[in-house]
């Protein structure tokens, strides 16, 4: 080979191991990315004794013999603070992770935090300007959050697929499931009423008791 062809191939071969070498960095960043972060599959928001209480739903882990078990996220309890946003944050920092929903299937509203318009409200507006929630998250109200998280235990799968599976199977036909698109929307259209899918909760299961209107009465 000449001279200039051997410089070529030097000099090709370093590119390739160049680029090589980005390709296992940035294959590494993106491991340790998604390990730093949270994936919740559901939200749920409530209200008790004049303070927002927030809690988080997880997907199961799988364990090395197959069986599901429940994510040591799960094990973060609800927190209690004087507005939405409050919670939400402090909810997060105690996960230790980033949290990212665009994963979320269903945002939970217990009907106390509904019959609070000014708590509510702020609420609505911290999400649309947040805009951390995806809008096509399915929306549904309870009467009791604590509940709800209690059923899990006995649920074979995580509790954000078990509602959003149960709204989608038991919504009436050609009907839509009401979103947090919607709740937004309802917020900036005062005309607009909603009609939020309403759940009881029993002891190993829930069960839709109508709908709860949000909006003009």
């Amino acid at each position: 080979l000449s001279g200039r062809s051997k410089e070529w191939r030097e000099d090709m071969r370093k590119k390739v191991c160049v680029v090589c070498l980005l390709g296992a960095i940035l294959m590494g960043c993106a491991s340790v990315e998604l390990e730093e972060r949270s994936f919740p599959l559901m939200a749920a928001v409530g209200f008790e004794d004049k303070k927002v209480s927030y809690v988080l739903g997880f997907a199961r882990l799988e364990a090395a013999d197959g069986q599901a078990t429940i994510s040591n996220e799960i094990s973060v309890k609800p927190t209690k603070e004087r507005t939405f946003l409050e919670s939400k944050q402090a909810y997060e920092s105690h996960l230790n992770k980033i949290t990212d929903y665009n994963h979320l299937k269903v945002l939970v509203l217990e009907e106390d935090l509904l019959e609070e318009p000014k708590v509510y409200n702020e609420m609505v507006e911290s999400l649309a300007k947040e805009e951390a929630f995806p809008r096509n998250t399915y929306v549904c109200v309870v009467d009791d959050i604590e509940d709800l998280m209690e059923i899990e235990k006995v649920l074979p799968q995580d509790l954000g697929t078990y509602l959003e599976e149960y709204l989608v199977h038991s919504k009436p036909k050609d009907e839509r499931i009401p979103t947090l698109g919607d709740l937004i929307d309802e917020r900036e259209n005062k005309e607009l009423v909603l009609y939020l899918p309403y759940l009881e909760t029993e002891e190993t299961y829930v069960v839709g008791e109508g709908f709860y209107p949000v909006g003009l009465k």
